[in-house]
């Protein structure tokens, strides 16, 4: 009898919520898989999950939110001292803007991770 070259030799398993497991196996029939193993199959023998572009976008992209939120704890320590309520608005629009800008960040690298 020949041996079935196809079957697998080893099992890997992974944790999950309801919630992702209905996620991953609503992604695996829009992909036209059948079973969750074999879309996990196809996505794991794909070109690299993350490319050394996207590393190397995450690094820089981490680093400029570490950067921008030291400004906005800069610029909030400024608007807390600040008194008489003279130049609190501009220290105020700025700090909503960064936390704008960080909020936008925090987006991207998340939209970089999927």
């Amino acid at each position: 009898m020949k041996p079935n070259l196809n079957r697998t030799q080893t099992r890997l398993s992974v944790r999950a919520s309801r919630d992702e497991l209905q996620s991953w196996n609503s992604s695996a029939r829009q992909a036209g898989y059948k079973t969750l193993a074999n879309y996990f199959r196809s996505l794991m023998n794909s070109e690299p999950m993350l490319s050394r572009d996207k590393i190397s976008l995450l690094t820089e992209l981490k680093s400029t939110r570490e950067e921008v939120s030291r400004v906005g704890n800069n610029l909030n320590q400024i608007a807390h001292r600040l008194n008489g309520g003279q130049g609190y608005n501009d220290a105020n629009d700025n700090m909503k803007q960064c936390l704008k800008i960080l909020s936008d960040i925090d987006s991207m690298i998340a939209t970089i991770r999927r």
